[in-house]
């Protein structure tokens, strides 16, 4: 029985929802994989390619997300309420209209990312079709996950957790009746999964906004209908960072998976399913990413930055532990986590199973420092430290992901040369292919984390004014 002191309590007691909550907004795309799977290989892979390029849109929201948290987080532990509510209502207004803009770009540009990414005739039909409805919700699907960061920086977790465990219930029964034409609902196949995720996310949203606005929550939102420039500009100057770093992840991705893609349909598919079961694996990792980040903003709020970096600690410690657990099972299990998403009457389903429980006994072996870039990640954030994190992305992800996938998957040639008396006779590489992209992503775990200690212990954060 695990026994925590007041610190790793008062971790505890904001991880756990989050942790749930996280569990279950990644349900949401396990469901949605777990029940496409059964329809094969080609619309796995038309689904799992579609998130992806949905995923790339996640840096415009992560930027008034992580600015919201930081300043709410701040004012709250300065006892501002009114300044809390402000910040609030104008992270609302500004995530809607940033959605707009994004949801236009999948109606007009999915087709064409599909087919930059290298993707088949067959996928690029499919998974823009599933693209067009998923991000018909964007917009809503902001103004959430902004409110959702609002209210963890006030360090409430549950709410949100509550919300996402109902928006699950809502997408699953979604896609069981649209996917597979259920009970007299049109049989929809993969582009099912978009409208279930969509409906879901549709729900928990209204609800949510009905608690703000009733007044019943830790944060209170009272609509002016004005904007005020001032405070949008905070948190634009906090989260516009996070959003060059998160724009730099989601095009290294979008070079990775490129990559991944080009070795075919079933190392693609495999691939899917590795990230939807790894995905649960580091869930005890964004927990404390959340929570990480709301008592370090919330301390330098009261003026305690010792306090912040005691936290800090105390979450490693934490995290280490957690991550461990989840490292020996993804490592002893692959095959058995992996089977649940594919069909056994699929043709390819042998070689899908072998591949997916390679990627996860390669990315097991990075999730304890995985945990540590997610801890130190979300107190550098917290703090309003948002450019150190852009730098880290900048460098690392490149180096260390990108071009190592790249040479060691496809393989190089050196030349043969000579050099006064010394002839080298030259060397060819014949490449790993998907595997090497897998060992690049573990490899680049370790050197992210490792950047991020580098950064936290140098002490700046403590100094950033938000």
């Amino acid at each position: 029985m695990l026994h925590f002191n007041e610190d790793q309590q008062r971790l505890w007691k904001l991880a756990w929802p989050a942790i749930m909550g996280n569990i279950s907004q990644t349900l949401l795309n396990l469901v949605d994989m777990v029940m496409v799977g059964q329809l094969g290989a080609l619309a796995l892979a038309a689904v799992g390619l579609g998130g992806q390029v949905s995923w790339f849109m996640m840096p415009i929201m992560a930027a008034v997300a992580t600015g919201t948290l930081a300043l709410v987080a701040r004012f709250v532990g300065a006892k501002d309420e009114e300044n809390a509510t402000l910040a609030l209502e104008q992270s609302l207004y500004l995530s809607f209209l940033l959605g707009i803009p994004v949801m236009l770009f999948g109606w007009f540009f999915g087709d064409d990312i599909l087919r930059i990414m290298g993707a088949s005739d067959n996928v690029i039909e499919l998974g823009y079709e599933y693209i067009k409805v998923l991000f018909a919700f964007y917009p809503i699907r902001f103004v959430g996950f902004t409110a959702f960061s609002a209210l963890r920086g006030a360090g409430d977790t549950k709410t949100p957790m509550k919300l996402g465990i109902l928006m699950n219930i809502v997408n699953a029964v979604f896609d069981y009746l649209l996917i597979f034409g259920k009970f007299g609902f049109p049989k929809l196949g993969p582009v099912g999964a978009a409208w279930g995720s969509g409906i879901g996310i549709t729900t928990s949203f209204l609800i949510g906004l009905y608690l703000l606005s009733s007044g019943r929550l830790v944060l209170h939102f009272k609509p002016s209908w004005s904007f005020h420039t001032s405070m949008a500009r905070r948190v634009l100057r906090i989260g516009i960072p996070t959003m060059v770093e998160r724009g730099l992840f989601s095009f290294y991705n979008f070079l990775y998976m490129s990559i991944v893609t080009r070795f075919g349909t079933i190392a693609l598919a495999a691939h899917q399913v590795g990230i939807r079961v790894e995905s649960i694996a580091y869930m005890p990792a964004f927990g404390f990413n959340v929570a990480t980040a709301a008592l370090v903003g919330q301390s330098l709020g009261e003026g305690r930055p010792d306090k912040a970096e005691k936290t800090v600690y105390e979450a490693i410690k934490m995290v280490s532990l957690f991550m461990a657990t989840m490292a020996v099972i993804l490592m002893a299990f692959p095959r058995y986590l992996v089977m649940p998403f594919i069909s056994p009457s699929d043709p390819n389903y042998g070689e899908v199973l072998r591949l997916a429980a390679i990627y996860l006994i390669i990315v097991g072996i990075s999730e304890i420092p995985l945990g540590w870039l997610f801890v130190i990640g979300g107190a550098l954030r917290g703090a309003g430290d948002t450019k150190s994190p852009m730098y880290i992305t900048a460098v690392s992800k490149l180096l260390f992901r990108i071009v190592p996938a790249y040479l060691l998957g496809f393989g190089f040639t050196i030349p043969g040369f000579t050099l006064g008396q010394w002839t080298f006779p030259g060397f060819t590489f014949e490449g790993l292919g998907v595997i090497a992209a897998w060992i690049a992503m573990s490899l680049e775990t370790f050197t992210t984390a490792a950047l991020f200690w580098w950064v936290f212990k140098r002490g700046k954060w403590k100094r950033v004014k938000v």
